[in-house]
């Protein structure tokens, strides 16, 4: 697979490859660091949505939310900040609701950038 062949999975590689100074290389590094923090993020949100400490999962999707967009994930991005608004609004159902939505679309997003390395 190549880092074009993300467009394919909904990445917006072009925009991601501009946050990146139009520099594969880094842009690659950038993704390398999402799969090895994404692969630990997903059992940390899982955890806290488990524990009820919303305060730290509205933390979480707010990085989330930057680093999604970093790699050009933006459903994923878009997700997380709608439930870091959600969160800081104090409007925990609809951080419950979404949870599972954004849990299976950021492992499905850590699993698409797996089959590059």
């Amino acid at each position: 697979m190549q880092i074009n062949d993300l467009a394919n999975y909904g990445f917006n590689v072009s925009e991601a490859m501009e946050l990146c100074i139009n520099d594969e290389e880094i842009y690659r590094e950038v993704l390398e660091t999402a799969l090895e923090e994404g692969r630990e993020k997903v059992v940390l949100f899982e955890d806290l949505f488990a524990k009820g400490d919303f305060d730290r999962y509205t933390i979480e999707a707010h990085g989330l939310k930057n680093a999604a967009r970093q790699i050009g994930a933006i459903e994923l991005s878009e997700l997380a900040k709608a439930s870091e608004l959600d969160g800081k609004a104090g409007n925990l159902d609809a951080v419950k609701e979404r949870h599972p939505r954004l849990l299976q679309k950021y492992k499905e997003t850590i699993d698409t950038i797996a089959m590059l390395f």
